[in-house]
């Protein structure tokens, strides 16, 4: 029975590898089988499972037993061990014969399951904030068009405070214009007059869009009548996208409402003192979004920095444009994401300062493969 569950369980972690990006951990173990006669093969497997099992076990273990009666009425207890974590890979480094046993000594990668993604995997993100979108109704008060100038400033300068983000003001163009004229030739004269903004690997672009709109709620004006009486409404849309490869990472929306007045009684008097002050309807709408700065900040501390795997002239590598403007040094992890390839853990060999150069930690794995793939790294 013991053997059953040791089995199952090597099945799921090689099945399943756990896709963690924090929590773990690199061990050696050596995992031993006794030589079955004209069976090297299946011994080498046997030690190679057993291996495997060691190191799942150095991410912790999970003990639990129980009670079982035999054919003959005999009580017995029974005690099943499994690992806590889970083998994210491995490689073999070693493989000898030891009297009448087989040893395969492996280097593997153990962590625990933790649906976290890369928190605090970005040191710094540069943030580039293109000019927002605007709408406003045409039955909106006059005064309200510079409302969305105001409240796109108040969050540029709240998200200018947090030391993890670096903001970039690109407010005289948009991003989609911007991104067309850096396509351009290089000598053309639009671009190099124009405002364009040059982009670094893993740096985000913020754009904003702002609605403004008069609307209606019903007020009961006294124990039987009901109006209709005006509001103005600020919707704003926030979007986040990890330029290099315009992939949306942060999208957050929010209304805002506040009443402009005037109450629509039966008394004239009570109707106009009913109407509220301009500066405090500008400051119930504004002070409406003072959280998306701290939102905005926090998530993108849990973006993981990702790059598409490139061909590298050193043998058995891939590279990446990312490097150590970006936060990547030796050492550091990074995991495949493709359902055709196999998954596989890379290593940081080599970094430049805006590029790396990464290498399997199986070094059986077919390099070439992994062209193309996106390499993300787990957290620093």
């Amino acid at each position: 029975m013991l053997k059953f569950f040791i089995k199952l369980n090597f099945l799921l972690y090689i099945t399943f590898p756990f896709l963690v990006y924090g929590q773990v951990k690199f061990v050696e173990v050596t995992g031993r089988s006794v030589i079955e006669d004209n069976s090297p093969l299946l011994s080498k497997n046997t030690a190679l499972e057993d291996a495997l099992y060691l190191a799942a076990l150095e991410g912790g273990a999970k003990v639990s037993g129980y009670s079982l009666i035999d054919n003959f009425s005999n009580l017995r207890e029974e005690v099943i061990v499994q690992p806590a974590s889970g083998i994210l890979d491995y490689t073999i480094i070693d493989e000898i014969i030891s009297d009448q046993h087989y040893e395969v000594t492996i280097r593997a990668l153990v962590g625990k399951n933790n649906n976290q993604i890369g928190c605090s995997s970005r040191k710094i993100s540069t943030l580039i904030a293109f000019k927002p979108a605007i709408y406003i109704n045409q039955s909106s008060p006059a005064w309200s068009q510079y409302l969305p100038n105001q409240i796109y400033t108040k969050m540029i300068e709240d998200l200018s405070v947090f030391n993890e983000l670096e903001i970039i003001n690109a407010n005289d163009t948009k991003l989609n214009i911007n991104n067309k004229k850096l396509t351009l030739n290089d000598f053309d004269y639009n671009v190099l007059t124009g405002d364009v903004v040059n982009y670094k690997p893993a740096d985000l672009s913020l754009e904003a869009k702002y609605i403004i709109e008069p609307t209606q709620r019903l007020h009961s004006t006294n124990l039987s009548t009901l109006k209709l009486e005006e509001y103005l409404k600020i919707t704003t849309n926030i979007i986040i996208k990890d330029i290099s490869n315009n992939k949306e990472i942060y999208n957050t929306s929010k209304d805002a409402l506040s009443y402009i007045g005037p109450r629509k009684t039966l008394f004239k008097t009570i109707n106009v003192l009913s109407r509220p002050e301009r500066k405090n309807i500008i400051n119930s709408l504004t002070n409406a979004f003072n959280d998306i700065p701290s939102e905005i900040n926090e998530n993108l501390k849990c973006v993981s920095l990702a790059s598409i795997a490139q061909s590298s002239d050193t043998e058995n590598t891939i590279k990446v444009n990312l490097g150590s403007n970006q936060g990547i040094s030796l050492g550091n992890l990074a995991l495949s994401e493709s359902r055709d390839t196999p998954f596989s853990v890379f290593e940081v060999v080599d970094v430049g300062p805006n590029q790396s150069s990464l290498m399997p930690l199986n070094l059986s794995r077919n390099i070439k493969t992994y062209y193309g793939k996106t390499i993300t790294f787990m957290e620093f």
